[in-house]
């Protein structure tokens, strides 16, 4: 189960309501990701893979209402024709619950990243693995974010909408959304300039 680091998020709060980060986060990410969020499946064309970004399992391994709509989502697709494989990425105790829940429906076309533990890392390792175009299938708040990660990791993307149904907490989600944002802002920003300096040297 992945655990949020409250203090960090915290902090990143502070400084995007002084600065005007989160501004400046909401609007790199409206940018890059304006067109690209689908509603339904017979929207989407065609493209290599689907990403399954990672969520709460319980400890008999079932996923929660959270995660079964994003892998139901990614099994749409497949079953479509619109993707010909599901990367199931996060933690390994969410990667295991996503693979045999995937493995329960018949499905053998999945690749597994056990150490997707924040959506960065989960696109970044998505590029490495190969994946070069993707279907992201999450939450409505969560698909901006994933998207805007997604083409700074280099992948040619766009969301599919998971929202199945009603999930509580959503006022905790959309607060930690709002932190997780001006993060990501920081992140894209660090990964470039390493690469500058790569490039220079």
């Amino acid at each position: 189960m992945r655990r949020v680091r409250l203090l960090p998020l915290r902090t990143l709060a502070a400084v995007g309501a002084v600065t005007g980060m989160a501004a400046r986060a909401d609007r790199a990410i409206a940018a890059v990701t304006l067109g690209c969020l689908f509603e339904h499946v017979s929207e989407v064309m065609s493209f290599e893979v689907a990403i399954v970004p990672g969520a709460y399992v319980a400890p008999d391994g079932t996923p929660s209402d959270t995660l079964t709509d994003r892998l139901l989502a990614a099994l749409a697709l497949l079953e479509a024709g619109k993707v010909s494989r599901i990367l199931v990425s996060g933690g390994p105790d969410e990667v295991a619950g996503m693979q045999a829940w995937l493995t329960q429906r018949g499905v053998v076309a999945v690749l597994a990243d056990p150490e997707g533990l924040r959506t960065w890392t989960t696109m970044q390792r998505a590029a490495a693995l190969g994946v070069t175009r993707a279907v992201v299938c999450t939450q409505r708040f969560h698909l901006p974010r994933s998207l805007y990660l997604a083409h700074a990791a280099g992948l040619e993307a766009v969301g599919l909408v998971a929202d199945a149904g009603h999930y509580r907490g959503g006022a905790y989600n959309a607060s930690r959304e709002a932190c997780a944002r001006i993060r990501a802002l920081f992140d894209v920003r660090r990964a470039r300039r390493l690469a500058e300096r790569r490039g220079s040297a």
